[in-house]
């Protein structure tokens, strides 16, 4: 015979299926609510977005100008990067200032050592070149030449400017101050005539007398030449000199 199951059994059963199919559908709203709200983030509103009709216009002008301008600041500072072209192809100022290192880069340094020492010595002795004597020497050195076209055409064969020459001049007279100021120089008459006597074809038809003001100026100035070399020479072993070239 059969075993028959108590109703409270039943009951029992009956509240926990129950039970289940409530969570189970509990389950399945979550689930769909999950879906629907990762659909709704992933997924944002599309809107239309209306573009300016003239935006490419004044985008297109500015690459104009942008181009024209930096097509301006090249021509108008090219000579910063190059020196010149030969049909079109460009010689960099590197190029040419490696040619010109290589060919005049010692004398050069040692010119400008020779200038950054004298200036160095004139500051410490005190001594200043005024307008008024380059102006002066100046015009003695054109007065020599025979005027002014001679002077200016011996300045195109050495290639210098005006204002060149005169730095040139200016120079001269600071280094004559310095070896002045420094050294006591004087041309006696025995000098002036052994000179004379030396160099008679000089003097062709020519008397002592008259030229002898001439010849002691020029004995001076080889002096002073002679103390400028002997200076220099002084100077530059006693200072700090490292090349690099």
């Amino acid at each position: 015979m059969a075993k028959q199951t108590s109703p409270k059994k039943i009951n029992k059963a009956k509240s926990e299926m129950a039970e289940a199919k409530s969570k189970t559908k509990k389950s399945v709203k979550v689930i769909k609510k999950l879906r629907v709200d990762h659909t709704s983030a992933s997924l944002p509103e599309i809107k239309e977005v209306k573009r300016s009709p003239y935006g490419f216009a004044v985008k297109l002008i500015l690459i104009v100008v942008l181009g024209t301008v930096l097509y301006l600041l090249a021509q108008k500072y090219r000579g910063t990067f190059l020196a010149g072209t030969v049909n079109s192809s460009p010689i960099s100022r590197w190029e040419l200032n490696q040619k010109m290192v290589e060919k005049y880069g010692k004398q050069t340094l040692d010119e400008i050592v020779n200038e950054r020492l004298l200036v160095a010595e004139l500051k410490k002795n005190n001594i200043t070149v005024t307008d008024k004597e380059i102006d002066e020497q100046t015009a003695k050195i054109i007065k020599e030449y025979g005027g002014e076209e001679a002077f200016k055409s011996a300045l195109t064969q050495y290639g210098l400017t005006e204002a060149k020459a005169k730095d040139s001049i200016k120079q001269s007279l600071s280094l004559t101050k310095l070896i002045e100021k420094n050294n006591k120089i004087e041309i006696t008459d025995d000098q002036v005539k052994k000179y004379f006597e030396s160099n008679k074809t000089l003097f062709e038809g020519k008397k002592l007398e008259e030229v002898a003001s001439n010849i002691k100026e020029t004995l001076y100035q080889q002096e002073i030449n002679v103390k400028i070399q002997e200076w220099f020479t002084g100077i530059r072993k006693s200072a700090k000199i490292v090349p690099f070239i």
